[in-house]
């Protein structure tokens, strides 16, 4: 990774294309609910940054995490790493994301 892309953030689309990958990842929408429904990336499951603390599933659970620009996601993803999930992916914000949304 060069100094260019620490500074541009995350590759959302590239990440996006490694989670349909990996076989049964989860990728989590932590906007709020209006955000949520005004436009997501499909097959995405919408879990609010407030919400995050009562998330549950297997902690070897892949876990791929978008917001808006990448900070609330950055939250949630430190806040699930320190419950135990063992992969946690934080792709950004879904501001970079290129493709169609539902």
């Amino acid at each position: 990774m060069g100094l260019l892309d620490m500074i541009k953030g995350p590759d959302f689309d590239k990440l996006l294309e490694q989670a349909k990958q990996v076989p049964n990842a989860w990728i989590i929408d932590v906007r709020t609910r209006e955000e949520y429904q005004s436009g997501h990336v499909p097959g995405a499951k919408n879990i609010p940054l407030d919400e995050i603390s009562g998330f549950s599933a297997g902690k070897e659970t892949p876990l791929y995490l978008y917001c808006r620009s990448g900070a609330r996601s950055s939250r949630a993803c430190s806040e699930l790493k320190g419950k135990g999930y063992r992969s946690v992916v934080n792709m950004g914000g879904i501001l970079a994301y290129h493709g169609p949304k539902e």
